[in-house]
């Protein structure tokens, strides 16, 4: 995996955030880089790298401030991207047909967010 960029990426508003971050870490090899749980252990919010992409998971938004990053796609580097389409699958994602000219599909996770997984680039 790549260093995550410094910037804030998309802050997704979901129902349950350990559900997420389970999905993120076990499909896509996300890395949690916070955690905040409340006293009874439920996750409330975190924040993970997953290749480069930087994003929020919580079960809360900011008032005034809607949702960010369900409309873009967010594209990471894999191996194996045929695997980690099949695990995406297994854990509830939805695979959508390429649209345009781009010849990968795109993933559709449990939370919204978009991805399209590609397979390493030549040198």
């Amino acid at each position: 995996m790549r260093p995550a960029n410094d910037g804030p990426g998309p802050h997704l508003s979901v129902s349950d955030t350990a559900e997420v971050v389970a999905f993120y870490t076990d499909v896509l090899d996300a890395v949690q880089l916070q955690r905040e749980c409340l006293l009874d252990g439920r996750v409330l919010q975190a924040e993970l790298a997953v290749d480069g992409h930087r994003l929020t998971v919580s079960e809360w938004a900011e008032a005034g401030s809607p949702a960010e990053g369900r409309d873009g796609v967010l594209t990471i580097e894999r191996t194996d991207p045929e695997a980690v389409l099949r695990r995406a699958l297994a854990a509830g994602a939805r695979v959508e047909p390429p649209a345009g000219p781009a010849q990968q599909p795109t993933l559709r996770d449990p939370a919204g967010l978009c991805w399209t997984v590609v397979g390493p680039q030549p040198a």
